[in-house]
């Protein structure tokens, strides 16, 4: 997961960007993790219904566009320099 807490008001900072190349988290049937790789296609949103905030990802073995929420994505390159 790619975020971090603000320390003074305990929100949570997720750096990611447009255009961000991306690994999605998935299940195989018995459980096991693995990764697929995407380029997120826009920046980030706010789900009424999740209450989380999401990007929409372009994966490219489905060649579909999904929405993922923080827990499910990990940056592998981003186009800008984020410093901690």
């Amino acid at each position: 997961m790619d975020e971090r807490r603000n320390r003074i008001n305990n929100n949570i900072i997720w750096d990611i960007f447009e255009g961000d190349l991306v690994q999605v988290k998935r299940y195989t049937q018995n459980g096991e993790e693995y990764y697929e790789k995407g380029v997120v296609l826009a920046e980030k949103g706010f789900d009424q219904i999740l209450l989380f905030p999401y990007v929409r990802v372009y994966v490219f073995k489905t060649r579909m566009v999904e929405k993922h929420l923080p827990n499910t994505v990990e940056i592998i390159s981003s186009k800008t320099n984020v410093t901690s």
